[in-house]
């Protein structure tokens, strides 16, 4: 039997994107098994390393292609972590608690705003998945995915909130991260260039000089190379692990970011 080629499956991709552009949503397993194929196939081998813990960058990072029909691949500590979402699922109404519950299946806690005139923009879930390096899935559940702008925001700026319920064992934080305790709730930030990359893209020295001091993180799935700058908070409560991811907002300083998560931990 003739293996299919990575272009061949990207193909397969957009095909499939197309034929279901008009449907509210695509089956689940769909992106994942496309996109899992182009991952045990690609000769680069970036799947090729040790099990560990997740790290919560690879968490943050997930969710920043994910804001339309997307497919986003990030080389975990344990795997590929595989996120996909629907610009055809989005939600512009303030969801209720039973609406969030229903879709995800847990109810984590959200806000309608934050202060610095964030307002909220829309709901969203995305489908996660982690593959191990023999391309068994060791992991899958869905994310809520909470969207804010305020009235300039620009493109390419955007706050979000992602609650995931997921076991704290499997989360790993990075050594630049800065921790503050809030309620006996460690709140950890971090900021980081995020880097959107295509599947076929090779990473350069200066790439894997800022990915080992934790300064750039890598996603596969883009169709062009973009950068953006995000800072981040993370925290993990009840089973579930939030975080706020912050994209080109530069006003928005780390006290900012803190006062953000303590207003979803009181919530």
């Amino acid at each position: 039997m003739q293996l299919k080629s990575n272009k061949d499956i990207d193909k397969e991709i957009t095909e499939y994107l197309n034929n279901k552009a008009e449907e509210a949503s695509a089956p689940d397993d769909m992106f994942f098994k496309i996109r899992g194929e182009v991952l045990r196939r690609n000769e680069r081998g970036f799947l090729n390393m040790k099990f560990g813990r997740l790290k919560i960058k690879t968490l943050l990072a997930a969710g920043v292609l994910c804001i339309a029909t997307t497919i986003t691949c990030i080389a975990a500590t344990r795997g590929a972590w595989i996120s996909s979402s629907s610009h055809l699922t989005e939600i512009t109404k303030f969801p209720t608690e039973n609406v969030v519950k229903d879709t995800v299946g847990f109810l984590p806690k959200y806000v309608e705003s934050f202060d610095g005139g964030f307002e909220f923009k829309s709901f969203n879930f995305s489908n996660n998945e982690i593959q191990g390096d023999n391309g068994k899935t060791t992991l899958q559940t869905k994310s809520a995915d909470f969207r804010y702008s305020r009235n300039d925001e620009e493109k390419n700026q955007y706050l979000s909130l992602s609650a995931i319920k997921i076991d704290e064992k499997e989360i790993q934080h990075e050594a630049n991260e800065e921790k503050t305790n809030y309620n006996n709730v460690d709140i950890y930030y971090t900021t980081f260039q995020y880097k959107a990359v295509p599947v076929d893209y090779e990473k350069t020295e200066e790439d894997l000089k800022l990915e080992s001091e934790g300064k750039l993180q890598i996603g596969y799935g883009a169709d062009e190379i973009s950068e953006d700058t995000m800072q981040s908070v993370s925290w993990y409560k009840d089973g579930i692990s939030y975080s706020i991811l912050n994209s080109n907002y530069n006003d928005v300083s780390k006290e900012d970011m803190i006062k953000m998560a303590k207003d979803i931990i009181n919530k």
